[in-house]
């Protein structure tokens, strides 16, 4: 329960005095009429007082301030074209608050998106080099090998010829080569007799004249193929000549040759093959050409998001500090915005830190509201001011209309317990600007006693000064109540 300044003893003698000869001057009138008259007792709610446990508090003071405060600043150079708010105004997250011409960073983002555009281009144009490039090498490769095959089988072919030629003709060359003259001579007595006769039918009548010259073509035919076949049997007998296995070897070095002319190719080929390596490297540059360009994208969208200034949370505009036309640079204070609700921050003694652990609630009261507001700690400084040795205990507030940063307010805070008075607040009232209450002495009548009461809401109050346990006070109504009265005792 809240405890406010006791009075000094100076003051509080003083009162006293003064309660003193206001107290004789009413008791001498009160005698007075008591020798006039015996006053009526009067029936009253009395209450015995004892001493309990009551909580020792003390009163820290401080300002209230918004959860988040921020001051918004450009991260772009330009010049202010609109601001859409103003002081005291309300914004939501991501409100734009204030816009900067930002034509250079707009054209810059439109040279970034036509730089990424064309980088995707090339990645097209790499991927078709890449492919041309793959499907031609797979095609040399191929006629390279081919090449290869045919050279060698003209080599072998080359071998057998220069085999035969070395090793002369065989027996059965021979005899064929004789076989076929005696078969070409019986086809030419054959093509001769047939010609001769033809003559003579001719010569008759008996045939046509084109039946001869057929028959004389047939018979040269046969001639020259005679003629051929004895050729080719002297050849035969005579076998191979040095010109001939010149010849032959000749044939053999050409086509070796031939075929490492062809091997080379395919090497050539093959090597020529790696460019497709090449091309794929260049596919994976474009790619990487174009991931620069998107990120250039990015960044340059980025950057043209400067030119708007947009509230960081919810809350309100408390400073404006620039109009249309004023010149932004970055780092320059453009408006201020809180939100988040509010803290009460308190300067605590260090003595009191230790009673305030987080999460612990107080009633806060703000000389601005006519009502106290709950507070609870969130956040207690790690480092105190040494030189008045204090730290600073944020309160967060429950919301309440018309709280607003920096507004005074105070917070009773507890730190310990002790044996005190607590009585009704209602046994208690003021009278120029000190408190009294009604005690009951022993002969049963009602006087008049100056007390010190601890401040604070609440149905009940402590006494500090001016009633001892075992005290017996009057409650409740005090209807027909004056000092001396006797009273009868409703107790409790």
């Amino acid at each position: 329960m809240p405890r406010p300044h006791t009075l000094s003893p100076v003051l509080a003698l003083a009162a006293a005095v003064a309660v003193s000869g206001s107290l004789s001057g009413c008791q001498s009138h009160e005698a007075a009429k008591g020798r006039d008259q015996e006053l009526p007792a009067v029936a009253a709610e009395v209450l015995t007082v004892h001493g309990s446990e009551t909580a020792r508090t003390t009163t820290v003071s401080g300002t209230v301030k918004a959860r988040f405060n921020a001051t918004l600043s450009a991260k772009a150079m330009g010049r202010v074209v609109s601001v859409a708010v103003r002081d005291g105004d309300s914004v939501r997250q991501g409100q734009t608050l204030l816009t900067v011409d930002g034509r250079e960073l707009e054209a810059a983002l439109n040279m970034a998106g036509a730089n990424h555009r064309a980088s995707v281009v090339g990645i097209g144009s790499a991927r078709t080099a890449a492919e041309i490039e793959a499907k031609t090498s797979d095609a040399r490769i191929a006629q390279a090998e081919f090449q290869v095959r045919q050279a060698e089988a003209a080599l072998a072919s080359a071998i057998a010829r220069y085999d035969l030629a070395v090793s002369g003709t065989r027996k059965q060359e021979v005899a064929q080569s004789r076989i076929a003259v005696v078969q070409a001579e019986s086809s030419l007595k054959l093509a001769k007799t047939e010609l001769d006769r033809t003559t003579r039918l001719v010569d008759a009548g008996a045939v046509a004249r084109r039946d001869l010259d057929m028959a004389q073509n047939r018979y040269d035919l046969a001639k020259g193929q005679y003629e051929a076949a004895l050729q080719a049997e002297n050849l035969a007998r005579e076998g191979s000549r040095t010109q001939d296995v010149k010849a032959a070897e000749e044939a053999v070095n050409q086509a070796r040759a031939a075929v490492n002319g062809a091997k080379a190719g395919l090497v050539q080929a093959r090597a020529a093959a790696l460019q497709t390596q090449v091309r794929r490297k260049d596919v994976e540059v474009a790619r990487a050409q174009e991931r620069q360009a998107a990120a250039a994208v990015a960044s340059a969208r980025v950057s043209l998001s400067y030119a708007q200034v947009v509230a960081p949370f919810d809350g309100r505009v408390v400073q404006r500090l620039v109009d249309p036309g004023t010149m932004a640079a970055p780092g320059t204070p453009l408006l201020a915005v809180e939100g988040g609700g509010f803290l009460f921050e308190a300067v605590v003694p260090e003595r009191t830190v230790r009673s305030l652990p987080l999460g612990t609630v107080a009633m806060v009261t703000v000389d601005a509201l006519d009502r106290p507001v709950t507070g609870r700690v969130v956040e207690t400084a790690p480092q105190g001011d040494a030189s008045t040795h204090t730290f600073v205990v944020k309160f967060l507030l429950e919301g309440s209309p018309g709280l607003k940063s920096g507004m005074f307010a105070k917070a009773a805070v507890r730190t310990g317990s002790a044996k005190g008075i607590v009585v009704p607040l209602k046994a208690t009232w003021q009278r120029d600007g000190l408190q009294f209450v009604y005690v009951v002495n022993d002969e049963g009548r009602a006087r008049l006693r100056l007390v010190t009461l601890a401040s604070g809401p609440g149905p009940e109050v402590e006494v500090l000064t001016g009633l001892a346990e075992g005290d017996r006070i009057i409650v409740g109504d005090r209807t027909g109540i004056v000092d001396g009265v006797s009273v009868k005792a409703d107790g409790r």
